[in-house]
Formats: structure tokens, C-alpha cells, sequence
């Protein structure tokens, strides 16, 4: 029956969206919320789309509409978002009570400001987030066609429904996350013993470099400069680590120069004349501390390096660090981290505090893999693209296998006080919901989902068979982000 019906969702979440029903209205989908039939989670934004996916499995595909806190229907500025349905299908965790029943107008909320650290400190502090309010919604004349595509917005709410969220998503462990290397200013770790949960999905910290820079790189290192995977070029985890504590240099030849030749140019595709800008996150950020835990050691080995920035807030200026030629820019969101990015393809000159003037055309910043710089239609080009680290590209068949070493287990907690359906249903998405049918639905509409996000190993391969069986995690790291990764399929 499990195989039956994990087909039954990805041939729901694929069809027309031209049918039998029509999508809820925001008065539907406030009727809902207000009849109790909603659920609040809040972290993690690079699992927005994949959870999304997940829920949508149960859905009427026909009467699903999907709301954000952008201006228009495309996904970009979009980072309080909720789904709408009438169930096809009820939904409860395996051997676990129903959440709730099929015919049931559902409303799915996902906040994704903040990152990770709102997947934990709000459920503890009883914090309320500000969610969609859906009397405040108007249509941006989406017409739909072809397969759903769940990062679409039906219609543009303003934010001020104020609540507590009921379950929450980070992309590494509670304990990792709120290492004081990783907390942002003015944060405190909490205890987190009222709160219950479990492994929810795997995904992959990831590399991504300018798109000057990308094809600098590949005529350096003699690759064809197309966008082919096998082509792309690949950082050291050694400079990486350099820049990550921000000190990577081109005066003590650790910048740009180390692995490209200085021309002796003094011009813009001089590496010796040209700054390293890394684009980073803030702390809280759960991308951030899988790269920290992988390149620093923080907070696996001791007290760990400590990142450039420390736990500064957000900045919207570049910062100069270092002997004088590496800037960095701490940024919110991941979608920030990209604009850094393809905002240095056009070359500007930076004066540094000793007086020099150094061109800043190459940037590099670190985000997770289920970004992609291209549409599914891959019509768009963001400027942007992912390297491999070390020579690992970070695709999902390599994830799958251990070939990539940034891959880590995401997590999802809920307060051990939660009951009734919110408790069912965290389960239910903690356990049921990111499976490889939906990960492999979630990819005809979003590429970067599509090869970033993988399902727990707790999943049950022998109930998939390709395509989906292809989005199945076979490695793992134990419940600890600092363990080793282990096949364990």
C-alpha cells in the first residue's frame, strides 16, 4: 500500500493543474485557520520548497493556492509563504493518530526568516513569529498550466498574523546550532529538553562563486567553459577554510592568486590585483554552521575557529578584514548571499584602509545546494554557480553515495507538549512527508530542490523505484554534525 500510494502523490503533484476543482480563496483559507485546520513551522529556508512538496502530496492539486509575502507571483522576495488545499487524502504518520481527514480545507504555513535559529528558540521561548495575514491578500493573476508549480504565488498577503510556531526545522542539530560561534548577537542558547523530534532530511552545504569568476576558474584549471557539472571548477578545502576565517590574502598569496596565475596586469583579471569578497550568512543560519562544522571544525574539534564576523548582525556594506584586501558581507538570507554574488559581475574598484586600490570582480559565498541559478524552464541565469569543493561536485548522486562531503541531516523539533493534530502532523512531516516521490515532484518545478534536498535514510528505498528511488539519502551522520558521514544503504 506505501508503494501504491507514493506513486498516487507524485502523479497528484505532477498533473495539470487545469481540473475538477479550483483553488481556495484567502477567505477559504482563513475560514481554516480559524477552524483550527492550520499548522505553523518555522526555520530553515533552504527546506522550503521540499516540505512544501511534501504537504502538497495530500492535497487536491485542483484546489491548492499558494500565498507569499512578495509583490507578485514569482517565488524571488518570497520568505513567509502558506499552501492552501482540500485534502484528497487524510494525512497521519505511519502506525500514529490522524492529523487530519480527507475533504478538510488544510492551511500549511512556512516562515523562513531568520533561518535555522527559528527552528528551535521560538518553541522554546513561546516567541511568535509574524505569519500571512490572509485578510490582507490580493491575486497576482497567476494563470496556471502544465505541472503545479508550488513556488508560484496565487496571491501577495501582508504579513501581522502573530503566532507561536508549532514545529521548526534546522539544518543541523539543536546542539550545533546554538554553539556560541554560531548564535547571532544578543542570542542565547536555550535548553532544549522540552522539545521532541528527529533526523527530517538531508541536505548539502554548497559553494557557489560569481559567474567572472566561474569562468576564470575553468580556464585556469583547462575546463570547457560551458555549465556542465564535469566542467565545473573546484576550490581546495584549504582555501576555503581561509576565507571562511577571513583570511585569505593575495599580499601573502593565499588569495585569488593561489589558484589562479598572476598576469601581472594590475588589471581586473589580475589575481594578484583583485580583493577576495566572500558573501556570507549571519549566524543563525543553519547553512552557515554546516560549513563552519565542516571547514572549521566548529564546534566539532574544541573550541573551533571562529568565523569572519563573528556573531555580527546583518551588514549592508561591504567590511574589510584581514591585511586589508578581503572584504566580506554578512547577509540575511541566502537570496541576499546570491545578489552579493551577482553584483560582483560588474567590476568595481575598492580602496582599502591602507590606501590601495584593488578590483573586486570575484566573489565567492557559501549556501546550500538546493539553490540553482537557472529556472526549471532555464530561461533566467542569476549570474552565479556552484563549484565542486575539493573535486566533489555537490550533486545528489554524489550525496547519495558519500562522494560529497558537506552532506548533512536536517531536523525537526516540536515541543513535547504539542497534542492533538499539530502533533500528529509534526510527525507526520518529520517522518512521512519529505519522501522521494515528493522530492522528485518538487524537481520538475525547482531544479536547485531537486538536486540539493534528499530524504532521510530512514525512508524505506524498497518502496520507491527510479526516478524517485534516486532522491533516497544513503548516508548519514548519526544525530551529531561533527560525526563522520556512514553508508548506510
Amino acid at each position: 500500500m506505501k508503494l501504491k500510494l507514493s506513486f498516487v502523490a507524485l502523479a497528484a503533484l505532477a498533473m495539470s493543474a487545469a481540473h475538477a476543482g479550483t483553488p481556495l480563496t484567502p477567505a477559504q483559507a482563513a475560514a481554516a485557520a480559524q477552524a483550527g485546520n492550520a499548522i505553523y513551522v518555522s526555520g530553515s529556508s533552504a527546506l522550503r520548497f521540499s516540505m512544501a512538496a511534501g504537504f502538497l502530496q495530500a492535497c487536491d492539486t485542483s484546489t491548492v493556492a499558494v500565498f507569499g509575502n512578495g509583490s507578485g507571483a514569482v517565488a524571488a522576495g518570497n520568505n513567509v509563504r502558506a499552501y492552501a488545499c482540500t485534502l484528497a487524502s487524510n494525512i497521519a504518520p505511519t502506525g500514529g493518530a490522524t492529523a487530519f481527514t480527507q475533504g478538510t480545507n488544510v492551511v500549511f504555513s512556512k516562515y523562513d526568516q531568520g533561518g535555522s535559529i527559528n527552528g528551535v528558540q521560538p518553541l522554546v521561548l513561546n516567541t511568535a513569529l509574524s505569519y500571512l495575514n490572509f485578510g490582507a491578500c490580493t491575486s497576482t493573476g497567476l494563470v496556471r498550466s502544465g505541472n503545479f508549480d508550488l513556488t508560484q504565488m496565487d496571491y501577495a498577503c501582508s504579513q501581522g498574523n502573530l503566532v507561536v510556531p508549532q514545529m521548526g526545522v534546522s539544518d543541523v542539530e539543536a546542539a550545533t546550532l546554538q554553539n556560541t560561534k554560531n548564535l547571532p548577537a544578543g542570542t542565547n542558547a536555550v535548553s532544549t529538553s522540552n522539545l521532541t523530534g528527529g533526523v527530517h532530511s538531508v541536505a548539502m552545504g554548497a559553494v557557489a562563486v560569481n559567474l567572472v569568476l566561474y569562468r576564470a576558474l575553468q580556464v585556469a584549471q583547462g575546463l570547457a567553459q560551458d555549465d556542465a557539472p564535469a566542467h565545473a571548477p573546484s576550490l581546495p578545502i584549504s582555501f576555503l577554510t581561509t576565507v571562511e576565517t577571513g583570511n585569505a590574502s593575495p599580499l601573502t598569496g593565499t588569495g585569488w592568486n593561489e589558484l589562479i596565475p598572476s598576469d601581472g596586469s594590475g588589471s581586473a583579471t589580475d589575481s594578484a590585483n583583485q580583493s577576495v569578497l566572500f558573501c556570507s550568512r549571519t549566524n543563525g543560519s543553519g547553512t552557515k554552521a554546516m560549513h563552519n562544522a565542516f571547514l572549521l571544525g566548529t564546534p566539532c574539534t574544541g573550541v573551533g575557529a571562529t568565523p569572519v564576523g563573528g556573531t555580527g548582525a546583518s551588514q549592508t556594506a561591504l567590511i574589510e578584514a584581514g591585511n586589508g584586501d578581503f572584504f566580506y558581507q554578512l547577509n540575511s538570507s541566502t537570496g541576499n548571499v546570491v545578489s552579493c554574488l551577482a553584483a560582483a559581475n560588474t567590476s568595481t574598484v575598492v580602496t582599502t584602509d591602507t590606501g590601495t586600490s584593488l578590483h573586486q570582480n570575484w566573489a565567492v559565498g557559501m549556501i546550500g545546494a538546493e539553490q540553482s541559478p537557472f529556472n526549471a524552464a532555464g530561461t533566467t541565469d542569476a549570474g552565479w554557480r556552484l563549484v565542486a569543493v575539493s573535486g566533489a561536485y555537490p550533486s545528489r548522486a554524489n550525496a547519495q553515495i558519500g562522494a560529497y562531503p558537506m552532506t548533512f541531516e536536517n531536523y525537526m523539533y516540536w515541543p513535547k507538549s504539542l497534542s492533538g493534530a499539530p502533533a500528529a502532523f509534526a510527525k507526520w512531516l518529520q517522518s512521512n512527508a519529505v519522501n522521494p516521490a515528493a522530492l522528485q515532484a518538487a524537481s520538475l518545478v525547482d531544479p536547485g530542490t531537486g538536486q540539493g534536498i534528499l530524504s532521510s535514510t530512514a525512508i524505506d528505498i524498497t518502496q520507491y523505484t527510479a526516478p524517485a528511488s534516486n532522491f533516497v539519502a544513503k548516508v548519514t551522520r548519526n544525530g551529531s554534525s561533527c560525526a563522520p558521514q556512514v553508508i548506510v544503504q
